[in-house]
């Protein structure tokens, strides 16, 4: 097998060209900007410009690991009118994800021209590259895609937002928009085999895109293994929430267990690291929430070293890859089947229903309150994370590859 990898960003660092590589398996990797290669070079090296020198520092951090740069292609040309168009055209949400579609599509028609080598499949990011996956499977290739979040995630979000109207700006029609671009559904049109990060994933593709359940598979994801060398300083009462503070993350479902919390004296600090938006952080639901904003990747080791309990409701995730990061630092869990984690109920944390505040609540107070119960989960949680490091979600993933070529 020999893969062409489509990925826009660089999605956990570049994870999937790089264990194809290792593997033998790599022919080429079509992406975007990266500071490595192209006009992301250049770009790149005006980080310390005054004005643009933010955007640019956060280029500058898109390395490539050095096995895949000689096999890595970018593409101008759809860059520079991506990027003219962004900056000179409408703010409006759904003339930017118009946009977005039209610059995705014209990325995959110059992938198409770059050609298609010696490979036998590609592997696209949720459908990234819709020309290029038409292209392929008019050549007889195969189309593997990885699902990285429930494919329903627009219609919960859109039910939820309906229930909590003020929470959140009102949702584009994304559904209708993707319409307009034919090639965008290359997910579900020209995808041969699917590679789930979690059984919630794989369901959610089964039961609502009439996806054969034998032609996907589960490949849970990992960690830097440099967390399980943490030292836990577990403050008791410490609840930390790592995460953009939105609807699809529970937030609200959060900030309501907090004040059932709250009402029957259970001593606990709430702490939300992440993006929030004002509206958000101004409300008086979320009162006993603390938000410390966005923490670098340098300083969240220490939350996660000081956190008696990590919580994330979400009611749409693939496989949040904070769940997992909690489990290595020793850190009991309470999550949801949608959040896709590895988390055990009752051995190294809690699995409550999505929108349960009083089960979440419930939860938590029996972690911050049994020391017992508490201090055995941690102990678990670590050992659970010991078999899902990024070493271990390569061997899967090469295996699950192997396993559809073969079919065995």
């Amino acid at each position: 097998m020999k893969f062409i990898v489509v990925q826009i960003g660089a999605r956990r660092g570049y994870a999937v060209p790089t264990i194809l590589e290792k593997s033998g398996m790599l022919e080429r990797f079509y992406t975007d900007l990266c500071a490595d290669v192209g006009l992301g070079r250049i770009l790149a090296a005006g980080q310390y410009l005054p004005g643009i020198g933010g955007k640019l520092r956060r280029l500058a951090a898109r390395r490539l690991p050095p096995e895949i740069r000689q096999k890595t292609f970018t593409f101008t040309v759809p860059m520079l009118r991506h990027g003219i168009k962004l900056m000179s055209g409408s703010k409006n949400p759904a003339d930017r994800f118009r946009e977005h579609l039209r610059w995705s599509s014209d990325l995959g028609n110059a992938m198409t021209c770059a050609g298609f080598g010696h490979a036998t499949h590609v592997f696209s990011m949720f459908g990234e590259g819709g020309p290029f996956l038409m292209e392929a499977k008019q050549r007889g290739l195969k189309v593997i895609s990885e699902i990285y979040i429930l494919f329903s995630t627009e219609w919960i979000l859109a039910a939820e937002r309906k229930q909590f109207p003020d929470w959140e700006p009102e949702q584009t029609d994304y559904a209708s928009i993707r319409r307009e671009f034919p090639d965008a559904n290359g997910l579900q049109t020209q995808t041969d085999f699917a590679i789930c990060p979690s059984e919630a994933v794989h369901d959610d593709l089964v039961n609502h895109n009439g996806i054969l359940r034998e032609r996907g598979v589960v490949v849970p994801y990992g960690m830097n293994p440099k967390l399980l060398e943490l030292q836990p300083q577990p403050q008791r009462g410490r609840v930390l929430f790592v995460g953009t503070a939105e609807l699809r993350k529970g937030i609200h479902y959060l900030a309501m267990a907090a004040e059932k919390l709250v009402a029957r004296n259970i001593r606990c600090e709430i702490r939300v690291a992440g993006n929030v938006t004002r509206e958000i952080a101004r409300r008086m639901e979320c009162r006993h929430l603390h938000f410390l904003g966005r923490v670098p990747r340098e300083r969240i080791a220490a939350e996660y070293q000081q956190a008696d309990v990590f919580v994330l409701p979400s009611l749409a995730e693939g496989s949040a890859e904070v769940t997992y990061e909690a489990l290595a630092a020793g850190v009991p869990t309470i999550t949801t089947r949608a959040a896709g984690s590895v988390v055990r109920d009752g051995i190294e944390g809690r699995i409550v229903p999505e929108r349960d505040a009083i089960a979440l609540a419930e939860a938590i107070e029996e972690l911050v309150e049994n020391r017992a119960l508490r201090e055995r989960m941690g102990v678990a949680a670590r050992e659970r994370a010991r078999d899902y490091t990024w070493e271990r979600y390569g061997e899967r993933l090469v295996a699950a590859l192997t396993q559809f070529e073969t079919g065995k």
